[in-house]
């Protein structure tokens, strides 16, 4: 009883320690193959406020919608987790947006589009330099393009501080400070905000009587661009549950707002939310049992379990001892 108890208790505790140490490191990864759309769009009932270049160069309202597809390259993660020496996902992201009754597959020119393709650590989901990175927007491709901070999502074990996410528009990362916890259908999130206060990003040549300038026949305007950025992550994994954005574009002549490029308020769909909240759910609950449950459950019963097999043991040869002094048995030999 005791030599079991002992192997026993042996085996509970070397698992708790793996399942710290090696099971959770191998769980907590992003998948190579990962295949996910997620949409955002106005909420009902409102409309987001663009610049309809396609409708003759006039300020349009209507409500918008952002289709994102993301697909895991896996021969390119494989290829640039060699390159680099370390475990590395390459994702390829196509977003569109566009009014919510535009066909993102028909072949038409949506009011804005990218595709990215993106290698970032499987762990800490921060965006790696690599020779694949591209971006491609307006029909131009630039190769070995220099992503930073969190991209996809945020790391694993995510922690109530400030982390960088990157803005496409911008081309850089700026902060997603922490902003409190809540809950998304019962699950606990983190909340970060990343505001992006005006700023120029260029210029454009357009028409004078476009922006209150009907004397001149062409003017060239600031283009202006800010940001609040919401994210609802859960924790464990890192996954963005509920995204949002308040987008405001426009153009500035002399310090001054004379046209509206874009304007709107985008969220996550409730079904978009909801399956992510299915998926992540329990796979947050598996990982926190690896993590926490397992590791300190194990090393408390591996203990218990070879502190009984000890007292077993020593129990075991005191009582030997004391048979073999027995007078009657020393007699009887």
């Amino acid at each position: 009883m005791g030599t079991v108890a002992l192997f026993l208790g042996a085996f509970v505790l070397a698992l708790a320690v793996l399942s710290k140490f090696y099971m959770y490191d191998r769980l907590a990864v992003v998948p190579l193959n990962n295949e996910t759309t997620s949409i955002s769009e106005t909420a009902p009932g409102q409309d987001g406020t663009y610049l309809d270049i396609a409708g003759g160069l006039r300020v349009a309202e209507a409500p918008l919608k952002s289709t994102r597809i993301v697909s895991g390259d896996v021969e390119a993660s494989k290829k640039a987790s060699d390159e680099l020496g370390k475990d590395v996902a390459v994702w390829d992201t196509y977003v569109c947006t566009a009014p919510a009754a535009f066909d993102c597959s028909s072949g038409e020119t949506p009011l804005s589009a990218s595709d990215e393709t993106v290698a970032f650590d499987r762990q800490t989901g921060e965006a790696v330099a690599w020779k694949g990175n591209t971006s491609s927007s307006d029909g131009e491709t630039e190769k070995d393009f220099p992503f930073k901070g969190q991209y996809f999502k945020f790391p694993f074990d995510t922690q109530k501080k400030t982390y960088q996410f990157w803005d496409g528009t911008l081309n850089k990362a700026t902060p997603a400070t922490y902003d409190g916890e809540g809950t998304v259908d019962g699950l606990k999130v983190l909340k970060f905000k990343q505001t992006i206060a005006p700023v120029k990003t260029g210029t454009i040549d357009v028409p004078g009587s476009l922006v209150g300038r009907p004397d001149e026949g062409t003017v060239t305007a600031d283009r202006i661009y800010s940001n609040v950025r919401t994210f609802s992550v859960e924790p464990v994994t890192g996954v963005i549950v509920v995204g949002g954005e308040a987008q405001d574009g426009y153009l500035e002549l002399d310090g001054e707002r004379v046209l509206t490029t874009t304007k709107a308020t985008l969220q996550y769909t409730e079904s978009n939310t909801k399956d992510t909240v299915e998926e992540y759910k329990p796979k947050a609950t598996l990982l926190t049992a690896v993590k926490t449950y397992v590791p300190i459950g194990g090393a408390v019963l591996g203990i218990v379990l070879i502190g009984v097999g000890l007292l077993a043991r020593r129990s075991g040869n005191a009582a030997g001892t004391r048979r073999s002094d027995d007078p009657e048995l020393v007699e009887s030999r």
